[in-house]
């Protein structure tokens, strides 16, 4: 376990140097660097991966002020700096796969490869207010309520997932999130919109979707692959949380 203070925050991290173009794994909305735990299992022992916590998440600082993808990116950024890494494979699930789409533009030729796991990309302004519904929900409730009655039944449905070691990981960090921080994600979500971001990339660029995620369907990633310089659209038989549902797979994908 590694930390460090970069852009004013305290991040901790997981840097194994080793062969081949580095992956920079970015976790999903309430995760931490343990979500890629299992797909770790299925890479080369060798392979030079950084994982860390995002600001606000796992054992990283958890700031008071507004979260913005502004400072999640610059993070992203000065860590990588930081562990002089000059060139890198970024890959980032849901949010983490939003955060990948604006490092990447932020990085320029230092990425030559982007991979996105139902990459978030923003919200269609229909939605928006529903996002701040739930945001003060999180203020007011907490994580369980909305893990319990949304997110496992929708994500993790019996028998198609079961609950392994993937749902342990996902339940865990998940209810160790801050409620307020999860607020914070969800107000930031319904401000952004990544797809005039993500088109403008000129590294090849692989989105991946889930046959069962019903928050980010294959059809719409699909389309934002079909709008992309150097787009590669891949379908697993998986969910939203595929790095943990599927990690075989994803690590396959990844290599």
């Amino acid at each position: 376990m590694n930390f460090a203070t970069v852009n004013g925050v305290r991040l901790r991290y997981d840097w194994r140097p080793g062969k081949g173009v580095p992956l920079v794994l970015l976790h999903e909305m309430g995760g931490a660097l343990e979500s890629w735990d299992l797909v770790l299992r299925h890479l080369a022992a060798d392979r030079a991966v950084l994982r860390l916590d995002l600001r606000g998440f796992g054992l990283s600082e958890k700031p008071t002020s507004e979260l913005t993808m502004e400072a999640l990116v610059a993070d992203v950024v000065h860590l990588t700096e930081h562990l002089d890494i000059s060139e890198m494979h970024l890959a980032g699930g849901a949010v983490g796969g939003a955060i990948a789409i604006a490092a990447a533009a932020a990085l320029g030729s230092k990425v030559v490869q982007l991979t996105g796991l139902a990459p978030a990309t923003g919200v269609p302004p229909e939605r928006r207010a529903g996002l701040l519904t739930q945001a003060d929900r999180f203020d007011a409730q907490g994580v369980r309520p909305f893990l319990e009655t949304d997110t496992i039944p929708k994500a993790w449905p019996l028998p198609r997932f079961v609950r392994n070691e993937g749902f342990e990981i996902f339940l865990s960090t998940q209810l160790g999130t801050s409620p307020g921080n999860l607020a914070a994600t969800y107000r930031m979500l319904a401000a952004i919109d990544l797809v005039p971001v993500l088109v403008s990339l000129t590294c090849p660029v692989m989105l991946v979707a889930g046959i069962h995620d019903i928050a980010r369907p294959p059809a719409l990633i699909e389309t934002l692959v079909s709008r992309c310089l150097k787009g590669r659209f891949q379908v697993l038989d998986t969910g939203h949380f595929m790095a943990l549902q599927s990690p075989e797979a994803v690590a396959g994908l990844l290599a």
